[in-house]
């Protein structure tokens, strides 16, 4: 495993002399976490962007929105420009993925209820806020964006890790047409834009804890809700999903319609596992192996929902025929 770098270093030692430091699983980012043990018996996080930075970062911006809006993030502590760090709340290591694992059977566990409830915090405290930040006019899960999602997919997860032929005009079209769709709503809000169950960590009082924000943005209303039921880390039952989109629009009140917001939901779910896979291959081919175990459960999904609802069955049937899904 490599070292940290050496200015890295200089700085623990002099912040928190004799202290020692463990590498952490990080994200799907360049960025390196770090776990820092003073002598005191306390612990910080250390998050290394790999270099200086002379501006304020999109971590730091976005934690002032979402700290105005009251959701919980692992606090900023300190900033270092240079060498290029931010101290961070250290949070543990008990993320959501490992109690879903280990829930017993029966009806949606309270923790994933309680995610559902943070996202449509997120969606109904954090909008205002966002409109009324700086980052009002900033980036968006638009069209755009989700057609080069779909594109970055078949480079990377068809092409690239599966080795198959380049991909037909027709299927490239119609992952475009589902972007187009998933980028199509009536109500645009703050989204996490990452927030699976790996990305929230539990308090040691059971209160749940968003971290890896840096990529929070514009989306559509069902995106996070999508990214929690539809998760590629943790395995959740279907009959669970009704259910909680329920729960999930009684929290944001009655000002979205429900046979809309639920054809919404499955169009947006679809293009995230999608996107999900074209990450996956790209990571995975780049050596990060703790993302390989999550694409046969994605495929798996795909495979049984998209010819179940009627928008989908075209794209199902086109991704069966060129062998990227099992008929």
């Amino acid at each position: 495993m490599t070292p940290p770098r050496e200015p890295v270093m200089r700085l623990v030692e002099r912040r928190f002399a004799g202290a020692e430091m463990t590498r952490l699983a990080g994200d799907g980012s360049s960025r390196t976490f770090y776990r820092v043990r003073p002598r005191d018996g306390s612990s910080v996080v250390l998050m290394d962007y790999g270099e200086p930075f002379y501006d304020e970062t999109d971590d730091i911006r976005l934690a002032r929105i979402f700290d105005r809006a009251r959701l919980p993030i692992a606090r900023i502590l300190d900033v270092e420009p240079d060498p290029g760090c931010l101290i961070l709340d250290d949070l543990g290591d008990i993320c959501l993925e490992s109690r879903l694992r280990n829930a017993p059977g029966g009806g949606p566990p309270p923790l994933l209820r309680d995610a559902v409830e943070l996202a449509a915090a997120v969606a109904d405290r954090g909008t205002p806020v966002l409109a009324d930040s700086p980052r009002a006019a900033g980036p968006a899960l638009d069209a755009e964006r989700f057609r080069y999602e779909m594109d970055f997919f078949l480079e990377h997860f068809v092409v690239g890790l599966r080795g198959g032929p380049p991909p037909s005009g027709e299927l490239r079209q119609e992952l475009h047409h589902l972007a187009e769709t998933a980028a199509d709503t009536p109500r645009r809000v703050l989204c996490h834009r990452d927030f699976h169950s790996r990305n929230l960590m539990l308090r040691p009082d059971g209160a749940l804890v968003m971290v890896d924000i840096q990529d929070a943005r514009w989306g559509p209303d069902s995106y996070d809700l999508a990214s929690i039921l539809r998760d590629a880390y943790a395995p959740l039952e279907d009959a669970w999903i009704d259910p909680l989109i329920d729960h999930y629009l009684d929290r944001v009140g009655g000002r979205v319609g429900r046979a809309e917001f639920r054809e919404r939901f499955q169009i947006v779910a679809a293009q995230r596992m999608i996107k999900a896979l074209g990450s996956f291959g790209y990571l995975t081919r780049a050596g990060r192996t703790r993302y390989k175990g999550a694409i046969a459960p994605t495929l798996e999904r795909l495979s049984r929902l998209l010819p179940g609802f009627q928008p989908t069955r075209r794209l199902h049937g086109l991704l069966v025929a060129e062998g990227i899904l099992q008929g």
